[in-house]
């Protein structure tokens, strides 16, 4: 039995110091943490000190009141007589606290989930904020937290004689001898210490009062010599409890009226915090225009194509939506383990809200890839029913590790040291339209967008897109021994078979994109250096292609990867490939279909790092010119996000972008073409391929909407994902959604027989071979060219039921079309 009792006490010890060296060596990651630069707060006048009982801001259509005794703000449209509040009302109810709010902060925990702050209860309740107002801005300066009344523990409890007489008694007696009220008080604090003669020291009674817990605090630490130094001193010798510190924060907003509405910033610069609470994230104005009981409305979020949430759909008891605007990290989260959670992403970092027919949409200027939107409901019985979106901004990132033995696991959380200094603004703007859909808000932000971007409409383009893979990695054993070649999908000659083939069904404007073409196939060894396969094409071969395809007025797309590399030929891990919060290089593998895990036998894929993608676009920019072809296709870049998180150099989500938006910038000269991209590198694009045709249908979502196309339509050149490689759909359903969001076809296609794929890793490219689809291909167009409606605009789209299976589109052309999504069928209104 006592053996027994050793060996478990050792398998014990073992485990502890085993969680405890993973939790040292994740905790051990995080740099030494530097300050911001304290604030210039010239001007702020603090609240106490604060006359006016209003403070207004004006312009031509907005009228802006902010009340001085809680912060809490309205807005009256002088179009539209809408007044919009910071927060929901109620005639009779009180509403619940948390919908009160207008700012909640979370700061981090090293284990523990990030812990929230109430600004109502830790800066508003003790009149702890500051006004500036000046140039039509006005600024809040919120202080939130600390120590708001002292306690027992904040005084010294024992002291030794000698001290007590030296630092306290003998400058107190001094300065009393002018001072009444010093005089009269240290006989009061005199009065609350006991002298123990046996102890040499004096011991403090317990005080209740907080008027005398005032006292003595001033008198000992404000009056006296004696300082917080002796203090920890005495509580270190003695033993007694001293007082831990607390979470204290800082940071401002700012308010401005514009021709549109209003916008709201967050001053990064102002923001305080210490090493010991650093912020996890800030809510921003989580309840502004909310409605209540009796209030219809909705709420659209451009995620996929884009979603409608109704705020009568009695979904009220589902969990909130929340998603990181352009899609999750990739430096982030178990995905080299585990297929994360199927879903779409939001590319556009805007949401739109409408109440009883008045709307606005709230546009991210800055922040956005730190962002993440939410939306759900506040219920409470009946009383209230709230209906809430905003953003939430990251100041840090965060990532956990599962220690596990045979018998238990432990979560070890870490957070970057290194935080996020880019200003949060959004710009609310408010329709005119009194019954306003999700079509004006689609149009207002397009009008936005055009106007930020300087962006033009675009002419005429081909409607049929095809993407030709031109090969891969085929396994073949020499002696027993695995040997591995590239062979050929779709060689020169067959990409000139294809695209002659398809002209021959009468099809005479396509555009094609050539995948594949060199460094091993459709699995790419990475760019930073062009290695061409003799068994697809060659270098001389693909400018003789390029050059035949340009005479025949066909745009031809070289496609690369450029934000990863496949193995890591030619990569040096530690210098080319982006890190996690721990410090290991980010990779993926294939997922295994029936159980969700990463499959190890399929190829692994690095992550590279903004540098090395820098590498690969200069290997883009000399191919180009030696092959005399400008369209450049990219994958991965504008389309996915990953922060590197080395310890001595952290980039975030926003550096990433800048460093990708300086990519694209270098190729001003060439016709890019991106699938799926993010706003930043959708404004870069003359191609757009993959485009979310659908949304994540999250608990509280209604049904999906075609929202980014409406947005996009008639400023960019688009196409869904392959109608023969997208999520066993039909494609009578793709030719709908063509119709419906005014978008071009889009194959993945093969000229050799895909028959040599199955059973291997690039077994889901099967159903690619060209032959297959030519008279799908034929139909499809067909049937668009004889709607006249492929190269048109769109003027209206309404959703016709409540499941959002039925809708209707109008086109510049004045033809309206109804589509059923149940039936699969459409039918020509007018």
């Amino acid at each position: 039995m006592k053996r027994k009792l050793i060996r478990l006490a050792v398998i014990l010890l073992l485990l502890a110091s085993g969680v405890g060296f993973i939790a040292s060596q994740v905790l051990g990651y995080r740099a030494v943490y530097e300050p911001r630069p304290a604030y210039d707060k010239t001007g702020f006048v603090e609240k106490k000190d604060f006359t006016q009982t209003n403070i207004k801001l004006s312009n031509s259509r907005f009228e802006f009141n902010l009340n001085p005794e809680d912060t809490t703000f309205t807005l009256l449209d002088k179009t539209t007589l809408q007044t919009w509040r910071s927060n929901p009302t109620h005639e009779s109810a009180l509403i619940p606290a948390d919908a009160r709010e207008l700012f909640v902060l979370y700061y981090e925990r090293k284990i523990e989930a990030s812990k929230l702050v109430s600004i109502n209860d830790e800066s508003i309740k003790y009149d702890n904020y500051e006004f500036r107002i000046q140039d039509g801005v006005v600024e809040v300066l919120y202080k939130i937290g600390g120590k708001h009344s002292i306690t027992m523990t904040d005084l010294p409890r024992q002291i030794e004689k000698a001290k007590f007489d030296e630092k306290i008694i003998e400058p107190l007696t001094l300065k009393g001898e002018t001072d009444g009220t010093i005089r009269r008080n240290l006989n009061f604090l005199k009065s609350q210490f006991n002298y123990v003669e046996t102890e040499g020291r004096y011991f403090l009674k317990t005080i209740t009062s907080q008027d005398a817990l005032d006292i003595l605090y001033n008198l000992i630490f404000e009056e006296s010599l004696y300082t917080m130094e002796d203090y920890e001193e005495d509580a270190a010798k003695f033993g007694f409890e001293t007082s831990k510190p607390l979470p204290y924060f800082e940071f401002s907003i700012k308010y401005q009226l514009s021709d549109l509405g209003f916008t709201v910033e967050l001053v990064n610069a102002s923001i305080f915090e210490t090493d010991d609470f650093p912020i996890a994230y800030i809510d921003i104005l989580p309840f502004f225009g909310a409605g209540n009981v009796g209030d219809e409305g909705y709420t659209v979020i451009p995620d996929g194509s884009g979603i409608y949430i109704d705020h009568n759909n009695q979904k009220y008891n589902s969990t909130f939506y929340e998603k990181r605007i352009y899609g999750a990290d990739l430096s982030i989260g178990t995905g080299y383990a585990v297929k994360p959670e199927q879903g779409e992403k939001i590319g556009l970092p805007m949401y739109g809200y409408q109440k009883n027919g008045y709307a606005f949409i709230n546009a991210l200027e800055s922040g956005d890839s730190m962002s993440t939107i939410r939306a759900g409901f506040v219920t409470e019985a009946s009383t209230h029913k709230i209906p809430f979106a905003h953003y939430r901004f990251a100041l840090r990132e965060r990532d956990a590790f599962i220690f596990r033995s045979s018998s238990q696991s432990q979560r070890v959380t870490s957070f970057t040291k290194a935080y996020n200094t880019a200003n949060f603004k959004a710009s609310y703007q408010f329709i005119t339209k009194t019954d306003a859909t999700y079509f004006d808000m689609a149009k207002t932000y397009q009008t936005y967008l055009v106007n930020r971007y300087q962006l033009s409409l675009v002419g005429q383009a081909a409607p049929l897109h095809i993407t030709l893979l031109g090969g891969f990695q085929e396994k073949r054993y020499v002696l027993g021994f695995p040997t591995s070649n590239t062979a050929a999908l779709t060689s020169k000659a067959g990409v000139l078979k294809v695209v002659d083939d398809i002209k021959n069904l009468g099809i005479d404007s396509l555009s094609v994109t050539y995948s594949g073409f060199s460094n091993g196939g459709v699995k790419p060894t990475a760019y930073e250096k062009m290695v061409y396969d003799k068994a697809i094409i060659s270098e001389k071969g693909l400018k003789q292609l390029s050059n035949t395809l340009k005479s025949e007025d066909i745009p031809f797309y070289l496609e690369y990867l450029a934000q990863e590399g496949y193995t890591k030929a030619g990569l040096n891990l530690d210098k080319d490939v982006v890190q996690n919060i721990f410090h290991d290089p980010i990779y993926r593998y294939d997922y295994d279909e029936a159980t969700g895990l990463a499959n190890r036998g399929t190829t692994i894929r690095y992550i590279l790092n903004t540098k090395a993608q820098g590498r690969v676009i200069n290997t883009v920019m000399r191919t180009s010119d030696k092959v005399n072809n400008l369209n450049v296709s990219l994958t991965g870049l504008g389309s996915s996000l990953a922060s590197n998180l080395e310890k001595s150099n952290v980039l975030f989500r926003y550096d990433v972008v800048d460093a990708q938006i300086e990519l694209l910038e270098k190729l001003s000269n060439q016709n890019i073409q991106l699938r799926n991209p993010n706003l930043y590198a959708l404004v870069y694009a003359d191609n757009i391929l993959d485009l979310a045709v659908v949304g994540t249908l999250h608990k509280i979502v209604d049904y999906d909407i075609p929202f980014v196309q409406l947005v996009l339509n008639g400023y960019f050149q688009y196409a869904g994902p392959a109608v023969n490689t997208y999520d066993n759909k039909t494609t009578n359903w793709h030719l709908l959604k063509a119709i419906e969001t005014g978008a071009n076809l889009n194959f993945t296609l093969t000229e050799e027989n895909t028959i040599q794929l199955v059973k291997t890793e690039y077994n889901s490219l099967y159903a690619t071979y060209y032959a297959y689809w030519l008279s799908d291909i034929e139909r499809l167009y067909e049937t668009l060219e004889n709607l006249n409606v492929d190269r048109r605009n769109i003027t209206n789209h309404r959703v016709l039921n409540a499941q959002g299976s039925l809708v209707e589109v109008t086109y510049n052309n004045s033809v309206t079309i109804e589509i059923n999504y149940e039936t699969e069928s459409f039918r020509v209104v007018s």
